[in-house]
Formats: structure tokens, sequence, C-alpha cells
């Protein structure tokens, strides 16, 4: 992503340095988080998005981005999916299925789990209207970010970006206003004190430096983007075609070129 002023190049798969005081970013890194009085409810683990996908309703993104790493024609890989897909949240598919199978996850997913994501997504915006509608109510010129500073996992620079002085000023924030809330109502309940914390926290932006890929914030953009303009995103279909995606036991068939937006339909 280029900075030179109000320019910006979407480049996926590039290590990026954004200047949070310099850009408009706008940050999420669970699904409660409020920006400018908007539930950006972007992570791919959010429910309250559900889209139909071959035949199969998915709960939300995640299920069905790790479906893909466990898709080669096997029946093996058609077992995990089904028992992922009988989890009530991509969180539970994460934990539970895919943790205990991770010796199966395709050795090749690494070759093709960016376009992958691409191409899921745009499913999510494709099926479900709300969550395009939500893309569509964000500030066009901001840029949106995973903040996978509080993650462990291995691949938080590969789909978010980390902003450890952003991460501090939040936590001192946080202290501060748990300290006042609970000493205006000492009965105060958790669930009210995370709301009114998560709300203030929220709040405090344009600090430090977001650094990693940001491919899943990247992606958000692609389609955000395509949205307004009425087009489909640049998914490499040739990549995942030559990968011989299975799904719930069927291959996947993707087309030679990019169908024009106008001939696709999102379900309201």
């Amino acid at each position: 992503m280029s900075q030179k002023a109000d320019t910006f190049e979407i480049i996926l798969g590039r290590v990026e340095h954004i200047n949070a005081s310099h850009f408009n970013c706008l940050s999420f890194a669970k699904a409660s988080d409020m920006v400018n009085g908007i539930n950006v409810r972007l992570s791919n683990m959010a429910g309250g998005y559900p889209f139909d996908f071959e035949g199969t309703t998915c709960h939300d993104s995640e299920t069905l981005y790790l479906c893909g790493e466990f898709s080669d024609s096997s029946e093996k890989h058609q077992l995990v999916q089904e028992d992922m897909q009988r989890q009530t949240s991509g969180f539970a598919a994460k934990r539970f299925i895919k943790k205990r199978n991770s010796n199966l996850i395709r050795q090749d997913f690494a070759d093709f789990r960016i376009q992958w994501m691409l191409y899921v997504v745009w499913q999510k915006c494709m099926g479900n209207a709300d969550f395009a509608n939500l893309l569509l109510k964000l500030p066009h010129d901001a840029i949106i970010i995973e903040d996978t500073t509080k993650q462990h996992g291995d691949t938080k620079e590969v789909w978010g970006c980390t902003n450890t002085e952003l991460a501090i000023r939040r936590a001192e924030l946080k202290k501060k206003v748990t300290r006042q809330a609970k000493s205006d109502n000492p009965k105060i309940s958790k669930a009210a004190l995370k709301r009114i914390v998560n709300s203030e926290t929220c709040k405090v932006n344009g600090i430090g430096t977001f650094v990693g890929q940001n491919n899943l914030g990247k992606i958000l953009m692609i389609c955000r983007d395509c949205l307004i303009q009425g087009v489909e995103p640049p998914i490499d279909y040739a990549l995942l075609e030559s990968k011989d995606i299975h799904i719930m036991g069927k291959r996947l068939t993707f087309p030679t070129n990019n169908t024009p937006m106008s001939n696709l339909h999102i379900v309201a």
C-alpha cells in the first residue's frame, strides 16, 4: 500500500507500515468494536452474516475459509468440513475442529490462501446484503485494518497488522475507565462495564504505526471498492481452479474470467 498523500495502492501479500497519524485508519479486532458510532463487525468470526454457498448455509466466512484448508478430494477432508459446518461459529470450528485435525491441512494451502480468502469474503458480500451494506457505510477513504496486536498465531501479520503503541495507550485508558466506572457504580455488571470500556477505548485512534501484510483488511477494501464501482474483484480464478478445491464433496469450478457484477445478485 503506497503511502503517498491520498494514494492507496492495495497489493496483497506485501508488508505495510501504515502511520496511523497520517492516514484515516479504521481498525478492528473483535466483533464488538465501534468506530465513529458504527459497529464494525468485519471480523470473519462475526456472526449475523449467514450466506449460502453451494447449497450449504455458512454461519460466517471463517468457517468457509477454514474448509479451504481441508479441501482435497479425500473422505477425511470432507468429514472435517462437515464437522466444521456443524459448529455454531467460526471460532468453534477453528478452536475445536481445525486444532485436532491440523495434521491434515493441505500442504499447499499457503500457495492459494489469500486468493481463497478474497473469494470467500466476496461470496459473503454477494450472499448477505447486510454485510455488503456495512462495507458501503464505511468511509470510502478509510484504510481498513485488522488489528492483530493481541493475537498469538503465526499468521497474525499475514492477515492483519500489529500496533503496539496503540495497544499500550488503549490499555492505559482501559484501567482509567474501569476505575471510574466502578467508582460511579460499584454494582456495575461485567457486561455493562465491558460495553463502557470498549466504547471508550475504541475512540482512541490515530496513534502508532500498523505493521503487517493486512491481507484481510486489503480484501475488505477491495470488496468495498468493487461494490461501489459495480465490478467483481480481480480474483485469480486460474490459480483456484488449478488447486482442485473440494467443498462438501463437490469439486468447485471457477470461471475463466471475471463475471460482470451486473450478472450477479446480492441476496437481500
